[in-house]
């Protein structure tokens, strides 16, 4: 079958189009797989993809896909079938859809990065990639660990983010430098990390905020925490790829790399991320070995060409029992 996809937005420094739109559409067809991107005569091909955002169907008797919707969208059940990037995103939307299937955010251009070797410094850089407004988060244990490290070590915070806009709450009080994101610049910016921090979680409860019922087996120890339905690995697997050891909130998508504490920390609380950052600010060698830890897991898991046959035969299967 022939695929195509429709997209009003072909602008790469979108990071939707970027990855589920030109790079599943490359590996498509490296994979053999007839795809193009908005052709001109649509009817043409088989299966229609329709971009982030694109909800109107042209052909309805073709087999009809959307590229991550919003889950409130009240047309999601209008598609045949439904592409996201975790976990998290599918179990929000499949109350509306049953054929949801996961492609994560694997990026093309990192694909062939020489992951970094570390060495040791005198200062260290911790760096962020990606959302600005998940600096917002910090304020629920980053802020602090960095503002206690930077008693201990020389470091520098490192944010590169498309806009920059106002930092609201979490911004910690040490040397920090912005840099814009670009597709032109942004493999050497990441590799002049020493440490990456993937903040994401929004704000949890701790024992001291939630009531105790033992016979529900419900403690005052438990932790309730909040995130975005579309929370996802992508900023972890950039960091992986570039070889940077990293350090990332308990997202469930982050825990498929940092499930394994070999390949990288998984934190929530000040003490867990302080912890973290402190052993991997005295070692090199220790960052040196939790990032090829990570590479070779991201290479092992997050082969992009298998992930989109699987991706293709899923969606044959819908064609095949229509």
């Amino acid at each position: 079958m022939k695929i195509c996809f429709i997209s009003q937005n072909q602008n790469l420094n979108t990071g939707s189009y970027r990855i589920h739109v030109n790079d599943l559409n490359n590996y498509f067809n490296q994979n053999n797989i007839e795809s193009t991107i908005n052709p001109k005569n649509i009817d043409d091909y088989d299966i229609h993809i329709y971009g982030k955002g694109d909800y109107n169907i042209k052909n309805s008797s073709k087999i009809n896909g959307s590229i991550t919707p919003s889950s409130d969208c009240n047309i999601i059940n209008k598609f045949n079938f439904i592409i996201v990037g975790s976990w998290e995103e599918k179990e929000s939307m499949i109350n509306k859809n049953k054929n949801i299937f996961l492609f994560p955010q694997i990026e093309k251009m990192y694909l062939d990065t020489i992951p970094k070797t570390h060495i040791h410094k005198d200062e260290i850089v911790i760096g962020y990639h990606g959302n600005q407004n998940h600096l917002n988060h910090c304020d629920i244990g980053l802020k602090n660990a960095l503002e206690r490290l930077n008693k201990v070590f020389k470091i520098k915070f490192v944010y590169t983010c498309s806009n920059k806009t106002e930092w609201i709450q979490g911004k910690p009080n040490i040397e920090m430098d912005f840099i814009k994101w670009n597709m032109c610049n942004i493999h050497n910016i990441i590799q002049t990390f020493d440490i990456g921090v993937v903040p994401n979680i929004s704000e949890y409860y701790n024992q001291t905020r939630l009531d105790e019922n033992t016979i529900l087996g419900k403690y005052s120890t438990d932790m309730k925490i909040r995130f975005k339905n579309k929370s996802n690995i992508g900023r972890l697997l950039v960091l992986a790829q570039c070889g940077i050891p990293i350090v990332a909130d308990i997202t469930p998508s982050n825990m498929h790399i940092l499930g394994n504490p070999d390949n990288g920390f998984a934190v929530l609380s000040e003490d867990g991320w302080y912890h973290a950052l402190y052993q991997l600010c005295e070692d090199h060698e220790l960052r040196n070995n939790i990032s090829k830890n990570a590479y070779d897991e991201v290479k092992r898991l997050y082969n992009p060409y298998i992930w989109a046959d699987k991706l293709y035969k899923n969606i044959c299967k819908i064609k095949k029992f229509q």
